[in-house]
């Protein structure tokens, strides 16, 4: 379904790479266990001062239940499992008509039995992620805010927040339908919104049908008003929430939900330990290349981390600095297409972005299979030592290859001296044909052994010219 809206396929995350590369390696067992039990995500989060939504009860066996009195709640509340999963065991109560039922979504009734008879069930832990014994929650019902009116049917709208090493990553808003019974389930036919980092304002908008196709969708049902456009109330405020919650938490990949109450503001439902990959589709965007861009980057503060995420992720931003620079923005990993010399075989790599070197650099592998093989080899049978104790040795040495050797070799345009951490080289350089950020250059680079390295390639500044 994601591969058929998104164009660009190479910057989608998949199910395993999320779960191997992402929940695992930075989610902390002792962190998935607050996210995955919603009483100790409350807690946690109420101790760092972030506000979620009100508690009204917790009935944690059959014995309490039999005693519980349901005249002690107000008539509209919310009842869920604290370890339930993709919204299993919710059900939301609109109201209580004047035989004392309680009035759920689609205007489904249910008697204090019925009610009584639901909560048993999350009790015995059907809707649990194990199916093991679980507690109930009741919780106040939030009140969905003014302006969310002409967009919604019946229900509240929820907001996630995908944070990634403290830093906002992508984000969405889901819209209840009458096709979702008024829930934010999009697998049930609600409709979500890509949200701009930068912004706060929707974009991108889809809903999936009974058969699991998704469709991208404009206005509201039956309505003029679009979806794309609007303004999250509260946005700044979002964020810093979605940030504080991360780190409370311990989770370094997870997914911040909140719900926008009128008279208080943004309030935090849950935290999902295994964010739904769905939000690329909202967003026409894929989750990998935002995830690889921030995956090395030091995170000095909250407010180091919103910036960053604002100016990489933040569509108008970007395309705001490359109308004034007439440059496009580069990732500090970036993924480049290689070219063989003759054609014959192409290859992608992921190139580390280096201010600090003059020239790009390849590893003498990856030249090989581009073609430039002979060359290498009639280099190292040159004999040159493989380092020089002084520049002014090596600079001789170069001087000499460019009188004698460079003009039998067509392939070897030039020769670099490199002064690095493991001491002064002389290198041979070619020409190698790139695409990157969807444009076409013949970069110089210079060929060494980076098998050590975690990149087989790096851009210098002499190719990052083209870039900001």
């Amino acid at each position: 379904m994601i591969f058929n809206t998104i164009q660009n396929k190479n910057r989608i995350l998949g199910l395993n790479e999320r779960n191997y590369e992402y929940i695992k390696k930075y989610n902390p067992r002792e962190a998935r266990d607050i996210a995955d039990d919603k009483l100790l995500t409350k807690l946690t989060l109420t101790e760092a001062g972030i506000p979620t939504t009100r508690t009204l009860a917790v009935i944690k066996n059959q014995q309490q239940l039999s005693t519980f009195d349901f005249d002690t709640l107000p008539k509209s509340f919310v009842l869920k499992p604290a370890n339930g999963s993709e919204g299993g065991g919710i059900e939301i109560i609109f109201n209580r008509d004047r035989f004392g039922n309680y009035v759920c979504s689609e205007n489904r009734k249910l008697t204090e039995e019925q009610l009584r008879a639901h909560m048993s069930h999350i009790i015995e832990g059907r809707f649990s992620r194990h199916y093991t014994p679980d507690h109930v929650i009741i919780e106040e019902r939030v009140q969905p805010h003014k302006k969310f009116r002409p967009y919604i049917y019946r229900g509240t709208p929820d907001i996630r927040v995908l944070i990634f090493r403290g830093i906002p990553i992508m984000a969405m808003i889901r819209w209840p339908t009458r096709e979702s019974m008024g829930k934010g389930n999009l697998s049930m036919g609600a409709v979500g919104s890509g949200i701009d980092l930068s912004t706060g304002v929707t974009t991108h908008s889809m809903q999936e049908d009974a058969r699991g196709q998704i469709h991208i969708v404009d206005f509201v049902h039956k309505s003029h008003v679009r979806y794309s456009g609007f303004k999250i109330p509260y946005w700044e405020r979002i964020l810093k929430y979605s940030m504080q919650a991360a780190r409370a938490s311990g989770l370094g990949f997870v997914a911040v939900d909140f719900l926008i109450d009128r008279k208080l503001g943004p309030l935090v439902v849950e935290l999902g330990v295994r964010p739904g990959l769905r939000i690329q589709v909202t967003n026409q965007d894929g989750l990998k290349w935002r995830l690889e861009q921030v995956k090395y980057l030091p995170v000095k503060s909250d407010a180091h981390a919103l910036r960053l995420g604002k100016d990489l992720f933040g569509g108008e931003v970007e395309e705001e600095i490359e109308a004034i620079a007439g440059k496009k923005l580069i990732s500090l990993i970036q993924r480049v297409k290689l070219y063989h010399k003759k054609g014959v075989k192409n290859t992608f790599v992921k190139a580390k972005v280096d201010t600090g070197a003059g020239y790009a650099s390849i590893d003498e592998k990856l030249a090989r299979e581009l073609g430039f093989g002979k060359a290498i080899k009639a280099f190292k049978e040159l004999g040159l030592p493989e380092r020089f104790d002084t520049r002014e040795e090596a600079l001789a040495a170069e001087e000499k290859l460019k009188e004698t050797f460079l003009p039998s070799h067509d392939d070897i345009i030039n020769t670099h001296v490199i002064k690095s951490g493991t001491g002064i080289t002389v290198r041979i350089a070619v020409i190698v044909k790139c695409k990157i950020q969807g444009g076409y250059f013949d970069v110089e680079a210079n060929i060494r052994d980076r098998s050590h390295l975690e990149y087989p390639m790096i851009l210098g500044k002499r190719t990052l010219k083209h870039f900001l």
